[in-house]
């Protein structure tokens, strides 16, 4: 049986160290967001915990904010993969929102940087081209291959479907998606699963009955 690494393995080796140092550059930002603000982190910082030079980083990702681009859809396919088992519909949409909460959770430094780059309009949410062998490096998980990246807002509309007006409910979801954090703040984000699912709830319903 082969398994993701050896699929990772059989790619050609330019693509396998391609990967790896997107990968790397990646990484060196989620580590360092958590206590560093993202505008005082200089890209040599990012560049030299990878290995490779400033000139190599702004070869791969154009600039910082590139790399919280590459961020959310890395977060995006893996929120996906962990909401795959439920079925299309509402049920996705929810498990989507609960991965969202622990992800959140886990890292929330990163997730209110994001939130302020969509706010001043950074193109954060541009959806880029992740490749086989990122894919399978993040995720050592094949389903990865396969997952779809779009704009959040037309994930949303998909699984609201056959609803025949699911706009407003689209819009209640995206403004509550990044609000419902803010208004919560950093000290309340244990409360956020559930009020994320009154959310969903409250939109869902509204748009499928």
């Amino acid at each position: 049986m082969t398994t993701p690494a050896d699929r990772f393995a059989a790619l050609p080796l330019r693509e396998r160290k391609r990967a790896r140092l997107r990968v790397a550059l990646w990484q060196a930002l989620r580590e360092r967001v958590e206590h560093t603000a993202f505008a005082d982190i200089p890209v040599r910082e990012l560049a030299a915990a990878a290995e490779v030079s400033e000139p190599t980083f702004f070869a791969h990702f154009g600039s910082k904010t590139d790399l919280l681009a590459y961020h959310i859809c890395m977060w995006r396919i893996g929120t996906v993969l962990a909401a795959d088992g439920a079925p299309d519909g509402v049920d996705f949409i929810r498990r989507f929102f609960d991965e969202t909460a622990r992800s959140i959770i886990a890292g929330p430094r990163m997730w209110f940087e994001i939130t302020a780059e969509v706010a001043r309009g950074g193109g954060v949410c541009a959806v880029l081209d992740i490749s086989a062998a990122e894919r399978l490096l993040v995720f050592d998980d094949p389903r990865a291959l396969d997952v779809t990246l779009t704009p959040q807002a037309e994930l949303f509309r998909r699984h609201l479907a056959p609803s025949p007006e699911p706009g407003a409910a689209v819009t209640g979801l995206l403004a509550g998606f990044y609000g419902v954090p803010l208004a919560l703040g950093a000290d309340r984000l244990d409360d956020l699963r559930d009020a994320y699912r009154t959310l969903v709830d409250r939109y869902t319903t509204a748009a499928v009955t």
